[in-house]
């Protein structure tokens, strides 16, 4: 009651008191603000015509507001600024559901508490179902946006690297929007993309589900360029249930571009399954940008048409990747990430669950340094991770492989394999297209080569250099395998069987440089470095070793990887 609202006891005779708590009136019609003015407290509900709109005014209020339309926009501001809040926006049909152009101030939909679709739902409209340009201060929760953007606008969406995703449908659509914050939202279906995002800062979304964006090439259920601040994705999951591969559904579940602008990204929870065309995660890192992007406590890819996570840096960007406590499994590659032209990359791959078990899966972690470029460091650490390679698979469990001209500096430590496919679990290579430099460190594995008598592995670690010639000619790998101790790799073949090629086996080609840290033996004796080898790793079959030209040099420690 009003006297108990307020803590009062008025005298017997007072005159009657407001009621409080009544049912909120609701408007027919559409509502039209003007400078200063506020709407509080009631309901809109105007069929074909817009809800609740303003054009070049200031100083707007509202709260405990909700709107709901058929046809008609539900809520569009343009040119104005204030503080907007809503209980829940609807539409069912419109060209859009909400729009925003060129506003300040803050625009809120909270819903009830944390119960899903209290905030509304926008459904079946044409273009988008939010659309936030030039835009503050975004808040949506608790809100369902289904079949949101029916129409296909852009035939081509190719072109989400150089910020060519402007003309594109979403049921969320940002642009040139700064601080937004999505929670407990469910999207689903739609033509084109999920979430559509160009320059953007400081974006988070969380406890949400994206299902069924898109339905061709490059439509993803998140589709950024130039994400930037600091920024998450918490406990959201993104699938296809789209059987994969099909003509029908989207591409990649993330995928963000950079051209520009300093982004720290984390990736917590959640997960990207069932990609019909794509990725889980795919990064494209370009221009000057400096992504920071970090994947922790449980992050799941998996079954996805490509990749789990792949992220690539070109130009002169910097990526500094952690990917940890998290599993990947059943993708084409289950981590791959690659450092081109004058790029700076920095991985910390440790704690995972990484797994290729069906035929069609390949590289568990694929590390590249890009063919043809010469400017490149890539640091990589990969530590204390399960990773498992499926009976037959033509494929390496981790590859490392210098292409171009660059220099890959790597720590492989203290990883299980459990490896049953038909080629190595651990391969190194330099020297395709450029003389470019391995630096390797692999010591404390535990590397089950599993034998079953048919298509069985060639080795369990490749070290190899300079395997083209001229174009690989003066390339280098620097391999400190194993050591005493804890640093020792140990091989077990769980089912039996040697291998011929030996558990190790390093191979000097062409005019490569193959550098052993403290071996003292004869370049070119290859019994002195097989020996060498056995002596700092527990082995099943003894290591081997062949020589071309230069053959193999002692020397100190190879270069360490620096941590993101």
């Amino acid at each position: 009651s009003f006297d108990n609202v307020f803590g009062i006891t008025p005298p017997t005779g007072t005159i009657a008191r407001p009621a409080i708590n009544g049912t909120r009136p609701t408007l027919q019609n559409t509502v039209t603000m003007g400078a200063s003015s506020q709407v509080k407290g009631l309901n809109i509900s105007s069929g074909s015509n817009t809800g609740i709109t303003a054009s070049g005014q200031t100083g707007l209020v509202t709260g405990e507001v909700s709107v709901a339309t058929t046809t008609g926009t539900a809520a569009n501001f343009s040119n104005s600024g204030g503080t907007l809040s809503f209980t829940s926006i609807s539409a069912n049909g419109a060209a859009n559901g909400i729009v925003l152009n060129t506003t300040t101030g803050s625009f809120t939909v909270t819903g009830t508490g944390t119960t899903t679709g209290t905030g509304g739902t926008i459904q079946n409209t044409s273009n988008r179902g939010a659309s936030f340009i030039s835009a503050n201060n975004i808040t949506l929760k608790n809100m369902n946006f289904t079949n949101a953007g029916t129409a296909d606008l852009d035939a081509d969406n190719s072109g989400l690297s150089t910020g060519d995703n402007l003309a594109t449908n979403a049921a969320i659509h940002l642009q040139n929007v700064t601080t937004v914050t999505l929670d407990n939202l469910a999207i689903s279906g739609g033509a084109e993309q999920g979430i559509n995002g160009n320059t953007v800062s400081n974006f988070t979304l969380s406890n949400s589900s994206i299902v069924n964006a898109g339905n061709e090439p490059d439509e993803d259920s998140i589709h950024f360029f130039n994400m930037s601040g600091t920024s998450a994705i918490t406990n959201t999951t993104m699938n296809c249930t789209v059987p994969t591969p099909n003509t029908t559904g989207g591409d990649d579940h993330l995928n963000l571009q950079m051209q520009s602008g300093t982004l720290n990204l984390t990736i917590s929870g959640g997960s990207a399954t069932n990609a019909n065309k794509g990725s889980g995660y795919l990064f494209g890192i370009r221009g000057n940008s400096n992504a920071t992007i970090t994947f922790d406590n449980s992050a799941n890819s998996s079954n996805n048409f490509s990749g789990g996570i792949v992220a690539d840096a070109f130009d002169t960007s910097t990526m500094r990747l952690t990917v940890a406590n998290s599993t990947s499994s059943s993708n084409n590659d289950q981590l791959s990430v690659s450092a081109g032209d004058n790029s700076h990359v920095f991985l910390y791959a440790h704690d995972n669950t990484l797994s290729s078990p069906n035929p069609a899966d390949f590289v568990v972690v694929n590390l590249v340094g890009s063919a043809l470029d010469n400017g490149f460091t890539f640091d990589a650490t990969v530590s204390n991770n399960t990773m498992t390679v499926g009976n037959d698979l033509t494929t390496d469990g981790i590859v490392v492989f210098n292409a171009g001209g660059g220099a890959m500096n790597v720590k492989i430590n203290n990883n299980t394999l459990n490896y049953r496919g038909t080629q190595r679990a651990i391969l190194l290579q330099s020297g395709q297209d450029g003389a470019g430099a391995i630096n390797a460190t692999i010591t404390g594995n535990d590397i089950d080569v599993q034998l079953d008598g048919t298509s069985n592995a060639v080795n369990g670690i490749l070290a190899q250099a300079a395997i083209t010639s001229p174009t690989g000619d003066g390339a280098s790998v620097c391999a400190d395998i194993g050591g005493a101790g804890a640093f020792s790799n140990t091989f077990t073949h769980s089912l039996g069987g040697t291998l011929a090629g030996g558990d190790i086996r390093v191979r000097q080609r062409n005019n490569g440089t193959m550098r052993l840290p403290g071996y003292g033996g004869s370049a070119t004796d290859t019994a002195a470095v097989a020996s060498y080898l056995d002596g700092r790793n527990t082995e099943v079959s003894p290591s081997t070793a062949s020589v071309q030209s230069t053959g193999f040099a002692g020397g100190g420690a190879c270069t360490q990887p620096a941590l993101p």
